[in-house]
């Protein structure tokens, strides 16, 4: 092959190795950001960390908010304040964090042709701190809108959507595009005799191209953000600048080894003498003024080098490591492409004479290093975690701990608390807000059929729970004829929608609303974006309804949507999915998939015990549903006096020793760590303690 024609060949095969090593990083880095869930939804809640988009997030909740009540329009400088305060909130951050997770599966749905973008509860967050600012105004705050942050549907993003829809199904080509890199790499290398002047081609080639790369991801968020109104174009630079300014610096360093590999091919291909250009720096700095100008700007440059060091020591640090760092890999650089250059004074020759033995490895060597490295970088998947979770459940140390290695303090019949309206034997202090503020984690509830009039709630029983033998033996004969008497007032057939309640066994004696209850718990998530509770349903209705009952409430946005089964996911990964809420039905599970069959996943002790005595004894710890098969332990924790449940006996078996030695008992038997300790009136005695203990975080 003729010198030009071969030069020419050169030239071509190495502007396509560094395209498709281009193409290869572009991909690979896609793959991190934009194809991952996780890392998309991190970048989109990182967005918040820029001034614009807070701004802008703001005043659109702002705009929510207000059209939702129009008749707030005179407030809207205090509902403006609030979300100003809400948007740099970390619960601010969790739902957009869960927005982004949801948008990101729709947008890589084969049956969606758009995506959207929208937040929901942030309404509640923002009513929060109306409530501070200005309380007459709380009651009338929306708390359910949802906030529509972008859309994407035809134009040029659509086609973009599109586009990334055929990359993420495309993933594997970014082996194949590394593989063709390296190939044309080193067909680039070996087609003329002139080893240097191939090296120097690369380089150019991969600098041109890294300039290219870091132009328009530089230039996208700009151009990208003319499509939208004026108020938001600083919001969408800076929030498109998180997904590309990494990939700029990446390809400026790109470009900057092109530079490197040119220059070391082009001029410096002999070794860099790193100690002696020290020794030249150093013997320049030392050497004595030779006029006073030059002792002047001597003085005024260390006086401004002393005072960086103190005011930003981190950034003199680091600017020292990035410098020494630069000259040891141009160093390097140099040495390797020296050999693989071969003499500057080598004549070419047309066809190419047989390489040398130490010419032929520093090729390959040079060829399989990069190779490794960009191998490295591909296959890096999601790169380091990102630290988005500071504590779990309250404490940093359970966040690395699967389900099963943790202890979840419960309360039995959660719904009865003495401080709800119509409990007549009440087995908890306070309700289940105040119980999740209180550090409870596991719920326990009983879901009823009810009609609701002005005199009392009337159950709808089935025929089979209808008989009063039935209901004496779970409530008491007192219980019974409390309820009777309620019945008696309430009338035979009430009229009315019938609902779901959180009853037990009867809702004459005591009914919360099924929807008020797991709002609240709704709310207690969104506002408490590290925390993850166990859901126990003790379900007398149709799982039909009782899905549809947490959908309603919302609590739907946080259920685990994963298999409950080991191995269980760590506490850290819930959060991250914001899958915080695991609920479990003791009869029916078929209504949503994410409501689990509670026998088959949780083993448990008995529950029926009449006397201390019988807490005490070693039966207490037996198998009971579930048998031996879940990943999970329940242990009931209570004695039962129906109707009312005594505090002086919660208070016994609460207290620390009594409560430790059975929990212990139970571990021991059953080999299992205990996950739920469930107990009447948490207040009574040591059950949070006992927990912290079987958690070892105290």
């Amino acid at each position: 092959m003729g010198g030009r024609r071969a030069a020419a060949v050169s030239w071509a095969l190495a502007a396509l190795s560094a395209v498709a090593l281009a193409t290869a990083g572009i991909l690979a880095y896609a793959d991190r950001t934009v194809f991952a869930s996780d890392p998309f939804a991190d970048r989109a809640a990182a967005t918040l960390d820029a001034a614009p988009v807070r701004a802008a997030a703001a005043r659109r909740l702002t705009d929510v908010v207000i059209g939702a009540r129009p008749d707030l329009l005179g407030l809207r400088p205090i509902i403006e304040l609030a979300a100003r305060a809400v948007v740099g909130t970390p619960q601010f951050r969790s739902v957009v964090r869960r927005a982004a997770l949801d948008a990101h599966r729709s947008a890589f749905d084969a049956h969606t042709r758009g995506l959207t973008l929208q937040i929901r509860d942030a309404g509640l967050l923002v009513a929060d701190v109306v409530q501070r600012l200005a309380p007459q105004a709380a009651d009338r705050m929306p708390t359910r809108v949802i906030t529509r942050v972008a859309r994407i549907h035809g134009g040029v993003h659509g086609f973009m959507l599109r586009v990334a829809e055929h990359a993420d199904r495309a993933r594997p080509a970014k082996w194949i595009a590394l593989a063709v890199g390296l190939v044309l790499a080193l067909a680039a290398l070996l087609v003329t005799d002139s080893r240097r002047a191939s090296v120097l081609r690369l380089g150019v080639a991969c600098a041109a191209v890294g300039v290219a790369v870091a132009l328009a991801a530089a230039l996208a968020p700009a151009l990208l953000a003319d499509s939208v109104g004026p108020a938001d174009r600083a919001a969408v630079r800076a929030a498109l600048g998180v997904w590309l300014d990494p990939l700029t610096a990446w390809a400026l360093a790109a470009a900057f080894a092109g530079v490197v590999v040119g220059l070391a091919a082009a001029a410096v291909v002999r070794p860099i003498p790193v100690m002696a250009l020290l020794r030249r720096g150093w013997s320049a700095v030392a050497t004595p003024p030779r006029s006073r100008l030059q002792h002047v700007l001597r003085t005024v440059a260390v006086i401004a080098v002393g005072v960086a060091m103190v005011l930003w020591p981190r950034a003199v640090l680091g600017a020292l490591i990035v410098a020494v760092g630069a000259l040891l890999v141009l160093a390097a650089t140099a040495q390797l492409l020296a050999l693989a250059a071969g003499s500057p004074d080598s004549a070419p020759r047309l066809r190419g004479p047989r390489l040398g033995r130490g010419v032929r490895v520093a090729v390959v060597a040079v060829v399989v290093t990069a190779g490794v490295a960009l191998a490295a970088l591909l296959s890096g998947g999601e790169g380091p975690a990102v630290a988005r979770v500071g504590r779990c459940n309250g404490h940093a140390a359970l966040c690395d701990r699967r389900v099963d290695q943790v202890a979840f303090l419960g309360t039995h019949n959660a719904m009865a608390a003495a401080d709800e309206r119509g409990w007549f034997f009440a087995e908890q202090d306070v309700g289940i807000s105040q119980q999740l503020a209180d550090g409870v984690r596991a719920l326990m509830i009983d879901t009823h059929y009810g009609i609701s009039t002005p005199r009392g709630v009337a159950t709808e029983l089935t025929p089979e729970n209808s008989k009063r033998s039935k209901l004496v033996a779970e409530i008491g004969e007192r219980g019974v004829a409390t309820a009777e008497r309620v019945t008696r007032r309430i009338g035979r057939n009430p009229k009315g929608q019938r609902q779901l309640f959180l009853c037990h066994t009867l809702c004459e004696v005591g009914a919360t609303r099924a929807l008020d209850a797991l709002q609240a718990v709704h709310r207690f998530m969104v506002r408490h974006p590290e925390e993850v509770v166990v859901l126990s349903i003790q379900d007398e209705t149709s799982a039909a309804d009782t899905a549809k009952v947490v959908r309603d409430s919302g609590l739907a946005d946080e259920v685990y949507l994963g298999d409950a089964q080991r191995p269980w996911p760590t506490l850290r990964e819930l959060i991250d999915r914001d899958e915080r809420v695991i609920v479990l039905a003791e009869n029916r599970a078929g209504g949503a998939p994410w409501i689990h069959q509670q026998p088959a996943i949780m083993q448990e002790t008995p529950f029926l015990f009449r006397s201390v005595a019988a807490l005490e004894a070693p039966a207490s710890c037996e198998p009971n549903r579930g048998g031996t098969a879940g990943s999970l332990l329940l242990i009931n924790h209570w004695v039962d006096t129906p109707p009312l449940p005594l505090v002086s006996i919660a208070r016994r078996v609460n207290a620390h020793d009594f409560l430790a030695g059975r929990v212990a008992r139970c571990r021991r038997r059953r080999a299992m760590l205990p996950n739920v300790v469930a107990v009447d009136f948490y207040r009574e005695g040591a059950a949070a303690q006992v927990v912290d203990e079987l958690n070892r975080v105290r």
